[in-house]
């Protein structure tokens, strides 16, 4: 890839990443407080739909910012 389609890359990966740490985490906030999250949730299974849907969150979150990381790796390399 040239630099400018990288430096795209990177700038709608950073959107995404804004996008998903704010409007998808308050949907999931929402979520738990309508799924009644108490001390011990594992018993309502709402609660447990909602804390699978908040890991794979993170997990979305975690595998971005590292796609991220090897985009800007890529640009420097690019630059040289």
């Amino acid at each position: 890839m040239d630099r400018n389609k990288l430096e795209e890359k990177l700038q709608n990966l950073r959107a995404k990443l804004v996008w998903l740490e704010t409007e998808e985490a308050e949907k999931i906030r929402l979520k738990r407080i309508a799924a009644d999250m108490g001390d011990d949730y594992r018993e309502n299974e709402g609660a447990k739909l909602v804390m699978e849907e908040h890991n794979l969150l993170h997990l979305r979150v975690f595998n971005l910012k590292k796609e991220i990381l090897e985009t800007k790796k890529r640009l420097i390399a690019a630059k040289k």
